[in-house]
């Protein structure tokens, strides 16, 4: 006789779109590099700009004071 299955085995892993665990496990790599060059490139060319300057890189404890600009007293207006 032949036998009939009524339901699929199969096993069902959380996913969001295509995207489940184990894909990602598989795309951290890519995605740390990806995040690491996209936020240096962030700081690159923001390094000039004087709001990024006072709310973020001064307050850096070691390279804040590279930012810190100290003008000689001659050359100040009053």
């Amino acid at each position: 006789m032949v036998s009939y299955v009524s339901k699929l085995a199969t096993k069902t892993y959380p996913y969001m779109g295509k995207m489940n665990s184990s894909n990602l496990l598989s795309y951290l790599p890519n995605l740390a590099i990806w995040g690491a060059a996209s936020t240096a490139g962030t700081f690159v060319f923001t390094a000039g700009w004087p709001k990024f300057q006072d709310t973020f890189y001064k307050k850096i404890p070691v390279l804040g004071s590279y930012w810190d600009k100290e003008i000689p007293p001659e050359d100040r207006i009053n």
